[in-house]
This record gives C-alpha cells, sequence and structure tokens, in this order.
C-alpha cells in the first residue's frame, strides 16, 4: 500500500497532537481542531506532505544517492532499523552523534576502523592472538558495531535525512540545516515546520503511526509491482479460456474404463460356480 488512507491513519494515532499550550504557531496550518485542549492534525494534510515526500525518496533512489534514517527513541528503533535495511539504506538508532554532519571526515576515519578490525578478527593472523589479547579486540569491535554498525557502509556525506523522530533529534536537524542536507521528517505540533525540507504532520510518539508512514515512503512504488501481477493472472485466465475442450476428452474415456470392469466381473463368478461341482464330485 503506497498511500495509508485517512481511517489507517487515524486508528494509528496518526492524528493526535501535543498539548495547545505546546503548539509551535507555524504549526497551526497542520492543525484541524483543537479538542479537550488536544490538538488534532488534519490528515489530508498529512496526505498530501507524504505524496511530496514519496515522490523525492524515489527521486533520491533512482538517483543512486545516500539516504540516513534516523531514529533513537526506543519504541521506534526497530521499525526504523527495518525500514532502512529494506532498501539498503543506513541508519542510526541508538544515539545521534554530536557533529556527526558537521565533523564527518572524523566519523568516517573510525568507520574505516572498524571496517578493518572486522576483516582483521576474521583472518589467519587473529586466531594466532592469545584469549585475552583477542578478547580485548572483540570487545573494541562490539563497542564500534553499537554505535556505527548502521553507518558501516556509509562512505560520503549522506544527500538525505529521514526522521522519524525530530522532537526527540534537534540536535540532527540542527546540523542537516548547517550543512544543506535534506530532512524529510515526522513533525509533530511542538516542532517549527520551517527547519525540515519536506515535513510529514503526524504524531511521532505513536509507534504504530511512525511504522506506517516509514513502510508508506518507501513503498510508493508498490502499485506497479501489484499491475504486473494482475496483468499476469489475466493473461492465465485468457489461455485457460482458450482451451475448453480438454475437460469433455478427459470426461469421455471414463464410462468405457468402468464398463470394462463390470464386464469382467460377471465372467469371473461364472468360472468359479462352473468349477465348485466338479471338484466335489472329484472326491467322492
Amino acid at each position: 500500500m503506497a498511500m495509508p488512507t485517512l481511517m489507517e491513519l487515524a486508528e494509528a494515532g496518526a492524528h493526535y497532537g501535543h498539548h495547545r499550550s505546546l503548539t509551535f504557531p507555524k504549526a497551526r496550518g497542520f492543525i484541524f481542531t483543537v479538542k479537550n485542549n488536544i490538538a488534532l492534525i488534519n490528515l489530508e494534510k498529512t496526505q498530501e506532505c507524504l505524496a511530496t515526500a514519496q515522490n523525492v525518496m524515489n527521486q533520491y533512489r533512482a538517483d543512486g544517492k545516500t539516504i540516513l534514517f534516523v531514529g533513537t527513541k526506543r519504541s521506534i528503533r526497530n521499525s526504523v532499523q527495518e525500514v532502512a535495511e529494506s532498501i539498503g539504506a543506513a541508519y542510526i538508532t541508538d544515539r545521534w552523534y554530536g557533529g556527526f554532519l558537521t565533523n564527518f571526515p572524523n566519523f568516517l576515519q573510525q568507520i574505516k576502523k572498524m571496517n578493518e578490525l572486522e576483516e582483521y578478527l576474521k583472518g589467519d593472523e587473529a586466531a594466532k592472538l592469545e584469549k585475552k589479547e583477542r578478547l580485548v579486540k572483540e570487545r573494541k569491535l562490539a563497542h564500534y558495531q553499537r554505535f556505527l554498525g548502521g553507518v558501516a557502509k556509509l562512505t560520503a556525506m549522506p544527500d538525505l535525512l529521514v526522521l522519524a523522530s525530530s522532537s526527540e533529534d534537534k540536535v540532527a536537524i540542527l546540523e542537516a540545516n548547517r550543512m544543506n542536507v535534506s530532512i524529510i521528517a515526522l513533525t509533530d505540533t511542538d516542532l517549527n515546520p520551517d527547519l525540515i525540507t519536506y515535513p510529514i504532520p503526524a504524531n511521532d510518539d505513536a509507534p504504530k503511526a511512525v511504522d506506517l508512514i516509514l513502510k508508506a515512503l518507501i513503498s510508493a512504488s508498490a502499485p506497479t509491482v501489484k499491475k504486473a501481477k494482475k496483468t499476469e493472472e489475466m493473461v492465465e485466465g485468457a489461455i485457460v479460456a482458450e482451451t475448453p475442450e480438454e475437460k469433455p476428452a478427459k470426461t469421455k474415456k471414463a464410462p468405457a474404463v468402468k464398463a470394462e470392469k463390470v464386464a469382467k466381473k460377471p465372467a469371473v463368478k461364472k468360472e468359479t460356480k462352473a468349477k465348485a461341482p466338479a471338484k466335489v464330485k472329484a472326491i467322492k
């Protein structure tokens, strides 16, 4: 499903915003109404912004540009990692590392060291190490992978940042704006949408809503696959319709076989009745 319906977004809780006192003034354009002092997001605006973000995502993926997913909130970490791995993108889910974009060359060196250490431990030279030395290197690698495992394949500055919890990772937004990196982010009512290049108004505290929007963001090309399946089914149906004479041919043979079996059974019974009296006379 490329675009979730209004009902699906509402069931996932995407329309719940923050208290009216926490509403950012520039976010009022995304608010439908205020009920019980809680701002309710206009889900039609959510669909419009999501469609724009889908087009941007498709363009970046078609151009082969680097995409980085970020979601450090505990409740959405698994969803962010799953979505990022499904398209082969980098991700950060443990915490945002200060200076990751503004001081990216330094982090790039750390990523290189991590990859070299991993290759070293897989080689034959690491097998000759003492138990204590190997344990120290394995612990160091585990520390690297905890914080940099999701960005191990990065070789250049990300071209697009996808934030699943923009209110949680405000430092990432500031760094991306400073380095002129485009941002797609779920923006709640307590955040300034002008800081985001392509905002998607939605509740970023609801795990179901975040998961639904992230999967819709990367599955914009799904309908083309469904159309292809439908055409295949239509072609198969046409082939079956062109050969209707095969079924009667099979049903015509069945009565002949049954007739032969019925004709054989009486003959066997007659032979047994004729032989039985002959055996009795011989014994007498």
